[in-house]
């Protein structure tokens, strides 16, 4: 059976299962002129953070590398870019990095005088686009456009054993369809490291993965002043011998650092923080258009650029809460499955997720030194 979903054809061969304009921020100082533009035009969505001022080395190029990334998301159809000036992470050199396949533009606040004139330009720019949109019709599209993040937040091993299931038979079906599936590779998840490394042909990523679940990452300070592992007890080890069995028989292609895009369709992990909204901004930036987040009870957190489909184990002496899109219980795990895809087709084509009715979404880019 061939799946198919109603999306946007991109120039450059992406899909997009959202259509929205991108006001980016280059850096904080410049995020209250950012959205005030949104604020202003349909469909504009703001790109704002706590980046971009005097960064400088690895911390500045994650910056950059990140809103570039954003930028490229096949959600937007346009991008605006919003500077202050005088900032390390220029408009110019965004502008420079970005791939020119679709429209966009940008300026700084000093560049116009003041806020006011941005917020005007910005405005009769990104409206232009936004009429642009508006004409602009979902086509038929099939589910090989898609590539969809996973992420794991607030579990415990029960929670794992009536997920798990449902959630690893669904990458079956996408990758048996030529979909992309991008996992965030959570602390919970490292423990599991030399399970996961049997699971790749790429000798880096099993060497690094094999590292992970050693537990080096994690260093003390000890009372005679030298550093000493601090080893994974049996309890995380479980949960992530759990955790791992999303992926079954599935192979990895490789593990993904932070804002590296995959380079063919398959089966990765990406490096992630510990901040889900960080990681969830990382699927965006590496072309992810939709994701699942699985938790125990849900989670009030998504993305403003791609939409997140909450996954939670049906409790029945529990009450159903309204921000969870799908609740899963335990056993009927094909029938489950079956669902839940229809589901993910439902919100790629359009349908709103229930952090998207309630207007929710956040970005942000993770820190991954001293920033200045």
């Amino acid at each position: 059976m061939g799946y198919s979903f109603k999306g946007y054809m991109r120039s450059d061969g992406s899909a997009g299962t959202r259509n929205n304009i991108g006001i980016i921020s280059s850096v904080i100082c410049s995020s209250t002129v950012t959205n005030e533009i949104a604020s202003k035009v349909d469909c504009a969505v703001p790109i704002v953070h706590s980046n971009g001022c005097a960064q400088l080395g690895d911390d500045f190029n994650v910056t950059k590398s990140m809103l570039s990334g954003v930028a490229e998301n096949p959600n937007f159809h346009s991008n605006l870019l919003i500077g202050l000036g005088c900032e390390t992470n220029q408009v110019t050199g965004l502008l420079a990095a970005i791939p020119k396949v679709k429209p966009i533009d940008g300026f700084s606040i000093q560049q116009m005088a003041g806020g006011t004139n941005t917020v005007a330009k910005g405005v009769a720019i990104a409206s232009e686009w936004s009429k642009d949109i508006t004409n602009e019709q979902r086509t038929e599209l099939p589910i090989s456009k898609l590539k969809v993040g996973i992420i794991t937040a607030d579990m415990d091993e029960q929670t794992l054993a009536i997920t798990t299931p449902v959630v690893s038979a669904l990458i079956d079906k996408l990758l048996e369809n030529d979909s992309t599936v991008i996992c965030s590779l959570t602390r919970t998840l490292e423990p599991s490291g030399n399970l996961l490394a049997a699971k790749t042909k790429d000798m880096r990523t099993a060497e690094m993965l094999k590292t992970l679940s050693e537990g080096l990452n994690r260093r003390r300070w000890e009372k005679d002043e030298s550093y000493a592992l601090s080893v994974f007890t049996d309890e995380e080890k479980s949960l992530a011998a759990h955790e791992a069995k999303l992926f079954e028989s599935n192979n990895l292609v490789e593990l993904l650092d932070i804002n590296e895009k995959p380079s063919d369709r398959g089966l990765y992990l990406l490096k992630s923080s510990d901040n889900i909204v960080e990681t969830i901004s990382n699927f965006v930036s590496v072309g992810c258009n939709v994701a699942l987040i699985i938790s125990k009870e849900g989670i009030l957190a998504t993305s403003n650029v791609i939409p997140c489909i909450s996954l939670a184990p049906c409790n029945v002496s529990q009450t159903h809460r309204d921000h969870v899109d799908f609740y899963i219980t335990q056993g009927n795990e094909e029938k489950q499955t079956v669902t839940l895809l229809e589901k993910l087709l439902q919100v790629s084509s359009g349908e709103l997720t229930a952090l998207e009715e309630y207007e929710l979404g956040e970005f942000a880019i993770p820190h991954i030194g001293t920033t200045f």
